[in-house]
């Protein structure tokens, strides 16, 4: 009884399946037909049209996609863009800048070096001391942003001092008042210092630095950036275009660094002007560089502190011959200045000779940055 019920059900279900297939022309069959109830032929049909129907449409939307990645990107050399401005007498045109990066530093130098120990940072507060005894407004820019660098306030002697240091600087939108940042930072001898110390904080983003450094040389005549190795050289676009001061010691493995070195930061500078000419990859960050990257104008040789006499030093001549470049020096050992630095004393009194080399030095940045003694 059960089994005749069972039947005579699926037989009014297999009907009414068969009349709702009639009334909407659907036509199904066995193997010559897909799983979804049309035939090959009919889908092939169907996404023929579909596709002649779409073709002009798709065509029109690529067309769009590209106008508007050139409209959204500017590249490097565009510099303004018009903009309109609301006031009180209406809706005007004027010219507003794209970022705060529209126009390169022209007073920033940066001084870097190879390897370490060869008195870099020294020779950046010495600098800065002589620029500012000419009479400019200078500032020194610890950029020695690692585990175990910075601390130029404490080679100073001004470690003590209040002031703001780099883990007081904060720019998420990438903007800072450089007056304001300038009566904040503490001086040393008419210079103003902007120190990183590695136990307090965290270490700056590189839009931080950008953003201190552009407003720093808004407001001063002069900023020196102390760089260290130049590894804030590669990710801060300010210091790329900068010119380069490079620190080399008299010895044959310091000079074959401070090749390399050399030859680093000119493809370094290569580099990113080329990236800037492209729009940033999904995930990237934009890193605008607006103007070209800055030479190496100046290389400035100091003599080996631990030679023994007369031993392992390399002549200023075969200097000039290895490196292919002029070179500046050499600044010698200073035992009074180093026993003071030790001591925590800060810098006090520098020779007479190396003196001279710092002034030359001076010249040569006043010639580069356009300013006048």
């Amino acid at each position: 009884m059960r089994k005749q019920l069972r039947e005579r059900q699926g037989a009014q279900m297999s009907g009414v399946a068969t009349s709702l297939n009639a009334q909407s022309g659907v036509r199904r069959s066995d193997n010559r037909h897909s799983g979804n109830g049309y035939s090959d032929i009919e889908r092939s049909a169907a996404v023929c049209s579909r596709a002649q129907h779409i073709a002009p449409r798709a065509q029109n939307v690529g067309v769009g996609v590209q106008s508007s990645q050139q409209r959204l990107y500017a590249p490097s050399h565009i510099v303004m863009e018009p903009a309109r401005e609301r006031t009180r007498g209406g809706t005007q045109s004027r010219q507003l800048p794209l970022c705060d990066t529209e126009v390169p530093c022209k007073n920033v130098v940066t001084l870097s070096c190879a390897s370490g120990g060869v008195g870099t940072t020294t020779l950046a507060a010495l600098l800065a001391r002589e620029l500012s005894h000419r009479d400019h407004d200078c500032a020194l820019v610890d950029a020695d942003i690692r585990a175990g660098g910075g601390c130029v306030d404490v080679l100073l002697g001004i470690e003590h001092e209040t002031g703001s240091r780099w883990h007081d600087v904060h720019a998420p939108l990438g903007q800072l008042d450089g007056s304001a940042l300038r009566r904040q930072m503490p001086t040393w001898e008419g210079v103003d210092v902007l120190a990183y110390n590695c136990w307090q904080g965290n270490e700056p983003a590189w839009f931080e630095m950008q953003a201190a450094v552009r407003s720093l040389a808004e407001v001063e005549d002069l900023v020196i950036v102390d760089a260290s190795y130049g590894t804030s050289i590669e990710t801060v676009p300010a210091l790329v275009e900068a010119p380069h001061i490079v620190v080399a010691e008299l010895t044959v493995l310091g000079l074959a660094r401070a090749k390399a070195h050399i030859e680093w930061l000119e493809r370094n500078g290569e580099r990113s002007a080329a990236h800037a000419q492209e729009p940033p990859r999904i995930g990237e960050e934009w890193k605008p560089l607006r103007g070209a990257p800055g030479p190496v104008i100046a290389v400035v040789c100091v003599a080996p502190s631990a030679a023994a006499k007369g031993r392992g030093v390399v002549s200023m001549e075969e200097a000039r011959s290895y490196l292919g470049r002029d070179v500046m020096g050499a600044i010698g050992t200073d035992a009074k200045l180093c026993g003071d630095i030790l001591e925590g004393l800060g810098i006090r009194r520098v020779h007479k000779k190396n003196a001279r080399v710092i002034g030359a030095l001076a010249n040569i940045v006043e010639k580069e940055c356009g300013v006048r003694a």
